[in-house]
């Protein structure tokens, strides 16, 4: 437990030192290319995500493509994660 409690707080201090426009810039490529097994893993380096959390986010994309797109989805974008989304 005291291990696991370490292995915390080293992430949290490591991720003080992120420079957030790159972690936006990441996170907007994310979103409009739907890139996630590549960015996915930069993401997690940046905000320090433990093995865990990298496998819940894996297993959640995993399950989300599993389920039909919307049919907003099927134009040129359609990898785009911003198609999930209905903005209205």
């Amino acid at each position: 437990m005291l291990k696991t409690e370490l292995c915390n707080m080293e992430r949290l201090k490591k991720r003080e030192g992120v420079d957030m426009t790159y972690l936006k810039n990441v996170i907007l490529k994310l979103l409009e290319t739907g890139e996630v097994e590549a960015l996915l893993p930069v993401i997690g380096m940046l905000l320090q995500f433990s093995p865990e959390e990298i496998h819940k986010c894996q297993q959640a994309y995993r399950a989300s493509t599993d389920v039909p797109p919307s049919p907003a989805s099927d134009g040129p974008g359609s990898r785009s994660l911003f198609s999930r989304f209905s903005f209205s």
